[in-house]
């Protein structure tokens, strides 16, 4: 009887004490555990199809989506199968052209002579079909389309990491009666191979004759176009056999006669093969025909099982991985994850620069660049999932002269385009970031191009130096509108911003020189720093908010942009007073941001009127701009207002991935609520590498990750800030191991795995 009580008593301790544990984790604030639940969905990885865009109206695009499959990419057009851009380096199609379609027009002569540009495009009953709607997936897009009763459903993927294209065309009769129609379609393909040196340009080669011919095979299934000026042929095969098909001059036609019953379906299956040998490409696009449904299929699942492995630790393919971000806050996780799609659509496995090279751009422009600018807004993400590439690049930029070129060709590892006034500080920032996120102490020591990379850093910091605004200015001159933003006559010369990043490497390289033991010359960057930082505030203008540039004779300009704020505020957001950093927060508030995207420009900026381009201008924002604007934000401490601008982004994931620039349309582009658009005017491309800082953003600046050299565990900005929003960065890489990032109601902290 007693040791009965006694285990009863023991037994009821551990009740209690079990009791009183449940309690506390159920008093602990349920929204902030929420998405720890085991079956909440917002734990794991989206897929592909989550990631996916809403149905878009085609006649509001302005730049239409495309499809990459790590080799290259193509882009979709209004014609319900037809296809634009392919660049599959050394291969490139013919530049296509954006059309205002009008049925009056289909038979002129120079709009058909336009579409020549085109690839395949399909034709019923004698008319073109025109889509009316299109919906992006990483790995295909879609579009719709309806015709004397007949609906019709295309599907565009690339074979996975090939060259080559599938289509599928779904047609319904919509009727209850049958339906007898000729379906036809026209292929261009023209298509030539350039040698590596001639891809050392922003605009990707592209034929501008008509120098091809077209064949057809002896078995009447399949379309063969050849290009007479290079080693190149492309091969359209029918896995539904042609009713008739010929060839005249460099053009295949192709027709179909079509009957359905009411309500019927009938699918249309066709591959297209690209090569440097007619007999090859007939063989692969054979061998996809043969096995069509099970290579479609792959074109899928290959990219999911890629992009899952992204972020799984010891993966087989990246040298690292991305951190996964577990929220119930369902805006912030999807833009975070299309942050995460960006640099899988422009990472290509086929150059001989390196296994793995992240290109800026693509369909349409710079296929085989990576610029030093674009490439610094995710410079800590790629040091995340690919950390070896990462390395990589770093020893190919300083065999270069990069201050006589803005990007590495990644074909033959040489320089293209003039100098970037920002190549110093993306440059640097990249190396630093780098260092900081796998603390590679030993790189600092290596030898690259006859100097350590020490020795690199050091003379970037002070190249500034070499290029004095006036004979006694210790602020530099950094040229005019080529070398800066492009669009802006008054962002020229003494501009604040990388004046600004001056005093930052200077400071950072001293911190680098004193941990090597280099004491003396940590003094000398230091005291450099010190002196410039004066002359660098000086360009603030007090109750603005903003900063003005100085022209090469000692005249200050005023200018209203949002690079400014960026990278003064990440340069010198400890020499920044409280009042400055309000100031510059309303200018962002008040004339920079919209309901859903940003400015890059202000519409006050003396120059605004003449800068009209999207990326830079007053009309639309480089993708880029307002990931950074809400990083600067966070480091000011305004979490709240930065998170709800992070959430607000979310709609236009809606229209597909993030692109150059997006613009504002309609008559409210000037006012706080436009119709924001992907851009296309003045070069913008569909895919960018840019749109990455989104989520270099919530890593670096919401979950406050701010690695630090010479610190083994992590450093968080701001810890004790709440962030506005909760969840777990998990398997967090910073320094060879695996850290959880916990954002709640108390700040921010890490634990390590």
């Amino acid at each position: 009887m007693r040791l009965t009580n006694i285990k009863f008593k023991h037994m009821k301790r551990r009740l209690v004490f079990f009791s009183l544990i449940v309690f506390a984790a159920v008093s602990c604030d349920s929204k902030s555990y929420r998405y720890k639940s085991a079956d909440n969905m917002y734990l794991s990885v989206p897929t592909l199809d989550e990631l996916g865009a809403d149905w878009m109206d085609v006649s509001t695009l302005r730049n239409f989506p495309a499809v990459m499959n790590f080799v290259g990419g193509l882009q979709s057009t209004r014609n319900i199968t037809a296809f634009q851009y392919l660049t599959l380096p050394p291969f490139a199609q013919k530049d296509g052209k954006f059309i205002t379609w009008d049925e009056s027009l289909i038979s002129n002569r120079l709009l058909n002579d336009s579409m020549k540009n085109w690839s395949c495009e399909i034709w019923m009953n004698g008319k073109p079909a025109l889509s009316t709607e299109s919906k992006w997936l990483p790995y295909e897009v879609q579009r719709k389309a309806a015709i004397e009763n007949v609906e019709m459903h295309s599907f565009m993927r690339m074979p996975f990491e090939q060259k080559g294209v599938f289509l599928q065309l779904v047609l319904r009769n919509t009727t209850s009666q049958s339906k007898a129609f000729e379906l036809s379609m026209k292929t261009y393909g023209h298509v030539r191979s350039y040698p590596a040196e001639k891809w050392r340009r922003w605009d990707t080669p592209r034929p501008d004759d008509d120098n091809f011919t077209a064949t057809v095979t002896d078995d009447k299934k399949a379309v063969v176009i050849s290009d007479r000026s290079s080693p190149t042929a492309v091969s359209y095969y029918f896995v539904n056999e042609p009713d008739d098909i010929q060839a005249s001059g460099d053009t295949g036609n192709v027709g179909w006669k079509i009957v359905l019953a009411p309500g019927e379906e009938k699918t249309m299956k066709f591959v297209y093969a690209v090569g440097a040998d007619k007999e090859a490409v007939l063989t692969e696009a054979n061998r996809w025909v043969i096995n069509f449904d099970r290579q479609f299929d792959l074109a899928k699942s290959k990219w999911e099982e890629r992009w899952q492995a992204a972020f799984t630790p010891g993966n087989a393919h990246f040298s690292g991985h991305f951190p996964i971000l577990a929220t119930d806050d369902p805006k912030i996780r999807r833009v975070y994850y299309h942050g995460a799609i960006v640099p899988l659509l422009l990472c290509r496995t086929g150059f001989p620069l390196s296994e793995r090279c992240y290109v800026t751009a693509g369909p349409r422009w710079a296929n085989s660049l990576t610029y030093f600018w674009d490439a610094e807004v995710w410079a800590n993400t790629l040091a995340m999932l690919d950390p070896a590439a990462a390395k990589d690049q770093i020893m190919e930029w300083f065999s270069l002269d990069f201050h006589a070129c803005y990007a590495i060709e990644c074909y033959t590892g040489k320089g293209a385009g003039p100098w970037y006034a920002a190549n110093d500080w993306s440059i640097f920032r990249t190396v630093e970031a780098y260092l900081e996120i796998t603390g590679d102490r030993d790189f600092l020591n290596r030898v690259i191009y006859g100097k350590t990379l020490l020795q690199h850093l050091d003379a970037i910091a002070v190249f500034h130096e070499s290029r004095p605004l006036t004979e006694r200015s210790l602020l530099a001159d950094y040229g005019t509108s080529v070398n800066l933003l492009e669009c802006s006559p008054s962002y020229i010369h003494g501009v604040p911003a990388l004046n600004a990043a001056n005093v930052y490497m200077l400071r950072k390289a001293a911190g680098y020189h004193r941990a090597a033991g280099n004491g003396k010359r940590a003094d000398e960057l230091e005291a450099k720093a010190e002196k410039l930082l004066p002359a660098v505030l000086s360009l603030y203008e007090p109750g603005e908010g903003v900063w003005s540039a100085m022209d090469n004779k000692g005249n200050k300009v005023p200018i209203r942009h949002c690079f400014d704020y960026i990278v003064t505020g990440q340069a010198l957001e400890n020499d920044l007073s409280p009042q400055i950093k309000k100031e510059m927060n309303h200018f962002v508030e008040t004339e920079l941001r919209t309901k859903t995207w940003m400015r890059a420009m202000s519409l006050k900026d003396p120059a605004a009127a003449d800068s009209d381009r999207p990326d830079h201008g007053p009309l639309g924002s480089y993708s880029a701009w307002p990931a950074l604007t809400m990083d600067v934000m966070c480091r000011f401490g305004d979490f709240d207002k930065a998170a709800d601008f992070l959430r607000a982004v979310e709609e236009l994931t809606r229209q597909g991935p993030w692109s150059q620039a997006h613009e504002f349309t309609g008559p409210n582009s000037r006012a706080y609520d436009p119709v924001v658009r992907s851009a296309s005017r003045g070069g913008q491309d569909a895919n960018e590498s840019c749109g990455t800082a989104f989520m270099e953003t919530v890593i670096c600046a919401f979950f406050g990750l701010r690695p630090e050299l010479s610190v083994d565990k992590p450093v968080l900005l701001s810890p004790d800030s709440p962030r506005g929003f909760n969840g777990e960065l998990r398997h967090v890489p910073c320094k060879g191991k695996l850290y959880t990032i916990i954002s709640d109601e108390k700040g921010v902290r890490a634990k390590k795995e």
